[in-house]
């Protein structure tokens, strides 16, 4: 009964493929059989042809395209790579040497890709050569922002400007003396001496500004008016006590003062007297 009604529907339509639902000329087709999938028979080649001279060893036949060929080893195939034994090695081996257990070792070789070959005479690197990273040369320390003693005498001051920053005449005339600093470093400068009171002088040249610059940034200090034309000054509080600035079109001209603060009067007539005596 059932085979009847079934041959019923299917005689009433469209023939069809057999074995699919769809009707002819409307749906994919099976294959009439299935490949049968093919099984590993042996293991990878344990060698390969690469174009290009890779050693300095004899060469190859060439290639189709003219190019000479090596043939050299692959990296090694363990035991447990789950392929079938028996191969015969490709080189010479015995079966892929995996019937012991134990994997051989073979050092990689150096395979490019055979877009070039290299010139006769030039080595191959190898590929595990550390790739030297291109080193940036280091770039120069900027200057020192002063360079002292650039004048021979840096006794600017003449003995009425130094006893009023003294606060009473200097008990010696100014004299140019050595400094030697908590570095190391040795260095000129004037000096004058009174009871208690020293005043320092210096000369410098200004090597990432103008001496106008240097004085324009210096921070907290006090500006020093009425001056020549082409000068401006400042007065610092320093680790050497209260310290004038003066700035000429050459040269940073510093006065210290340790033991007292002189007035401002006292410091505009220092900086005139200094701007007046410094080399143009």
């Amino acid at each position: 009964m059932v085979t009847a009604v079934l041959a019923g529907l299917l005689g009433g339509c469209a023939s069809t493929v057999a074995g699919t639902p769809w009707p002819t000329g409307q749906g994919p087709a099976l294959p009439s059989t299935a490949a049968a999938p093919v099984e590993p028979t042996r293991r990878p080649p344990t060698s390969f042809t690469v174009p290009g001279p890779l050693s300095n060893g004899p060469l190859a036949a060439p290639t189709t395209d003219g190019r000479p060929t090596t043939t050299v080893p692959p990296v090694p195939v363990p035991p447990s790579s789950g392929l079938p034994d028996g191969g015969d090695g490709g080189d010479g081996g015995d079966g892929g040497d995996g019937g012991d257990g134990t994997a051989r070792t073979v050092p990689p070789v150096p395979v490019g890709d055979g877009a070039s070959r290299v010139p006769d005479g030039r080595a191959r690197p190898a590929p595990d050569a550390a790739r030297a990273a291109p080193t940036r040369a280091a770039a120069p320390a900027p200057p020192a922002p002063l360079t002292s003693d650039v004048v021979a005498d840096e006794c600017l001051l003449d003995r009425a400007t130094l006893t009023g920053l003294l606060g009473g005449p200097p008990v010696a005339p100014a004299t140019n003396a050595v400094v030697t600093r908590t570095d190391g470093t040795r260095t000129r400068a004037c000096f004058a001496l009174a009871d208690g009171v020293t005043v320092s002088v210096n000369a410098y040249t200004t090597n990432r500004s103008t001496p106008a610059g240097y004085v324009a940034a210096a921070r907290h200090g006090s500006a020093v008016t009425g001056l020549p034309a082409g000068t401006s000054a400042t007065v610092l509080d320093t680790v050497a006590g209260p310290t004038l600035q003066l700035a000429t079109a050459r040269y940073l001209v510093t006065v210290a003062v340790a033991g007292r603060t002189p007035s401002r009067d006292q410091w505009r007539a220092a900086a005139v007297a200094a701007a007046a005596a410094v080399p143009r």
